[in-house]
């Protein structure tokens, strides 16, 4: 996997730098946009002097994505506006007319907005500006197919495409840029096949894993990958055949850090076989074998696992434990959201021992933590807990102010479902 996710960032890489080619065409299946996305996002964070503009927005049909694209690019604008302003810097003068203009053809639409962010940009310095036309889903094809057409340099360079780069996507499933712009040998193009399907990263990481040219380390990792794989297609059996190969190997390198992550796999799969009180044991292993490093993300997962295993074993107080640990470890590493999840199977492990008292406690304070990092998930199924537990103890004032505030957390709920959707790119990513 490894050796593909460099591939890719070396192609991006590589197009950013040259000047001959004005669009780059990636064939990728939906789901494999967001490593683009994350890939394009590294880049812009380590090349200062380069404007990277991505807009993963759906294109429902061009109209609809030339306003998203202006939307986007309107927030951007503002976000810089304070920054400018304690810098003694004038505000940014606003898009031209024509890209809010319904009427216009949404190709001159954005056409307008390229050019109108160029020449916001120094002339010296050698700045770029790239631009990713990279939606998550494309229901108008056609429509999708004349924008990134207005990028093939029929005429040949012009001067308006100077330090412009161009990024679109086509579908590795059902390809319809790829055979024309191949057939035609559209100049100023690039086609860059991405293949993240499970067949295609477990064909890389066999390769890499088999790689006697590569460290002895990193064939490791690639084994430890291909574990995962199995672990997620649920091939058990050689999930565990290639942990024990890992185990070996780490523990004839003295790497206890290691060692305990290969037990954590192993519980794991155990676990899905149905074996949960061997997977208590492996969790316990990896714990003994990671206590000292500290370690906390390590530390982290196996005193949850171990939690989770209470409750499925009916160990209540042990998950107890173990889910208070998970807890402050979470905390430690200032991860409110894995905090607020344990805290909630905290409180169920105590309600379940007769502790109600003891489970509020551990409620409350999820409930808390989720309302001020707007886990509102979370925080809604605490509040449902509550007011269970307030019911049965005849708690009638706190129960009805957790009630309020579950209209509240719902409707938040509803709130973050709704953007998901007109934002794909927010939970892609």
């Amino acid at each position: 996997m490894s050796r593909k996710l460099d591939e890719l960032k070396a192609t991006l890489d590589e197009f950013v730098e040259q000047r001959e080619n004005l669009l780059l065409v990636v064939s990728c299946a939906d789901p494999e946009m967001s490593y683009v996305l994350k890939a394009l996002e590294g880049m812009d964070d380590t090349a200062p002097s380069d404007l990277f503009l991505v807009f993963g927005e759906p294109f429902t049909d061009a109209a609809q994505y030339a306003s998203a694209i202006m939307k986007n690019l309107r927030v951007q604008m503002e976000i810089v506006k304070a920054p400018r302003a304690a810098e003694g810097e004038a505000p940014l003068p606003p898009l031209p007319a024509v890209c809010d203009d319904a009427a216009a053809p949404p190709t001159a639409r954005v056409r307008a907005a390229i050019d109108h962010i160029s020449s916001l940009l120094p002339a010296q310095g050698g700045h770029r500006v790239i631009w990713g036309f990279l939606p998550l889903q494309m229901a108008d094809r056609e429509g999708y197919a004349r924008l990134a057409g207005e990028f093939v340099l029929a005429r040949g360079p012009e001067p308006w495409m100077r330090g412009l780069r161009v990024i679109a996507r086509d579908d590795r499933t059902a390809p319809f840029l790829f055979p024309p712009l191949r057939k035609n040998k559209a100049p100023g193009v690039l086609l860059y096949e991405l293949d993240m399907s499970p067949a295609a990263l477990n064909d890389a990481l066999v390769k890499e894993a088999g790689d006697r040219s590569l460290p002895v380390a990193d064939r490791m990792q690639a084994l430890l990958q291909l574990a995962g794989l199995d672990y997620a297609y649920r091939r058990y059996p050689q999930a565990l055949e290639k942990y024990g190969a890992l185990y070996r190997y780490y523990a004839s390198h003295d790497a206890p850090v290691m060692q305990a992550v290969i037990l954590l796999g192993v519980g794991d799969v155990l676990r899905q076989m149905g074996d949960v009180k061997e997977a208590r044991v492996k969790y316990h292993q990896g714990l003994a074998l990671v206590m000292r490093s500290q370690a906390l993300p390590i530390l982290l997962n196996l005193t949850y696992a171990i939690g989770d295993v209470g409750l499925e074993l009916k160990d209540y107080r042990d998950a107890d434990g173990f889910f208070g640990l998970a807890a402050q470890i979470a905390g430690k590493l200032m991860n409110p959201f894995v905090k607020a999840d344990a805290l909630e199977k905290q409180g169920i492990a105590r309600y379940r021992t007769g502790d109600a008292t003891g489970a509020v406690l551990a409620w409350k304070e999820a409930a808390a933590l989720s309302k001020t990092f707007a886990y509102h998930e979370r925080h809604r199924s605490v509040l449902e807990s509550l007011i269970a537990a307030y019911r049965g103890m005849y708690m009638e004032d706190e129960r009805r102010a957790c009630e309020a505030e579950l209209k509240t957390a719902a409707q938040a709920v509803k709130t973050d479902a709704r953007e998901a959707h007109e934002h794909p790119l927010r939970a892609a990513i």
